[in-house]
């Protein structure tokens, strides 16, 4: 049976707290590996009054000015009819800001946490261009889709 990580985050502010502190030491933690610097926050996330949304859209965000790319982590209640793992690339854009953003939308497990990692990386560190990162994210999430359908094929079976 698959684990799902911060089970309830959405219905639990105490889960949703330790849920967005969890990605935010994942994510400084590979920032600080690969030497990028000033990371920071480019969406809002809270109420005029300082509370947070508590919709998980996004869980974490960074923006990394010196490259004009973005990541944005949706983090998924588990749903079965869903797929565990998706990934687009985005463009971002207000009156005086502007970037292209990785987004991912998961249902977070140690797997799927793992091919997040390697989608971020691939964007922020070793900075595919923009085709190559979306021919990338086709091809790792149509293997997922196979290995989503392998394996209920098994279980049918």
């Amino acid at each position: 049976m698959k684990k799902y990580l911060f089970e309830g985050f959405l219905k639990e502010k105490l889960i949703y707290k330790t849920c967005k502190t969890y990605w935010e030491v994942k994510i400084e933690e590979l920032f600080k590996q690969y030497k990028i610097k000033n990371a920071k926050p480019y969406l809002n996330t809270k109420f005029a009054d300082g509370t947070d949304f508590f919709d998980a859209n996004p869980i974490a965000n960074y923006n990394i000015s010196s490259i004009g790319r973005s990541i944005r982590i949706i983090q998924e209640e588990y749903n079965p009819n869903d797929l565990e793992i998706a990934a687009w690339i985005d463009e971002f854009e207000t009156e005086n800001f502007k970037t292209k953003e990785l987004v991912i939308s998961i249902q977070l497990r140690p797997y799927t946490e793992k091919v997040a990692f390697e989608m971020i990386k691939k964007w922020i560190v070793d900075n595919y261009p923009e085709n190559k990162m979306e021919k990338y994210l086709a091809l790792r999430l149509e293997l997922e889709k196979l290995e989503t359908n392998d394996k209920t094929n098994e279980v049918l079976a």
